[in-house]
C-alpha cells in the first residue's frame, strides 16, 4: 500500500466493517499486545498464565464461529488473518471443507 492509497480502498462498508471486527477478535486473543494490555494479559496477572490459556482456547472456539459467519466470505478473503494461525493452534478448521 503506497503513501496515496487508503487502507480500504476499494472495499464497501460491510467488509470494511467485517475487518475491523475481526481485527478486534484478533486483539482479544493475544496475549503479548505491543502497545495495550489486553484483558487476557489481565487474567493471567490476576490468577495463572493456564488460566489464561484456557480461556483463551474458549474465546477461539467462539471466535472461530464469529469469523467464518460473518467474516471469511467469498467478498473478502480472509484466509491471510493472523486469526488462522490462532485457530491452528487450537486445531480448529475451516468449517465449509
Amino acid at each position: 500500500m503506497n503513501e496515496e492509497q487508503k487502507k480500504f480502498e476499494g472495499h464497501t462498508e460491510g467488509q470494511i466493517a467485517r475487518e475491523i471486527l475481526m481485527n478486534s477478535l484478533n486483539e482479544a486473543l493475544d496475549t503479548n499486545h505491543h502497545n495495550v494490555k489486553t484483558e487476557l494479559e489481565q487474567v493471567g496477572e490476576d490468577y495463572t498464565s493456564a488460566k489464561m490459556m484456557r480461556v483463551r482456547k474458549m474465546l477461539a472456539k467462539m471466535v472461530h464461529e464469529i469469523f467464518f459467519k460473518y467474516g471469511h466470505k467469498k467478498d473478502l478473503d480472509m484466509s491471510g488473518s493472523e486469526l488462522v494461525d490462532v485457530f491452528g493452534e487450537y486445531g480448529l478448521k475451516d468449517p465449509n471443507f
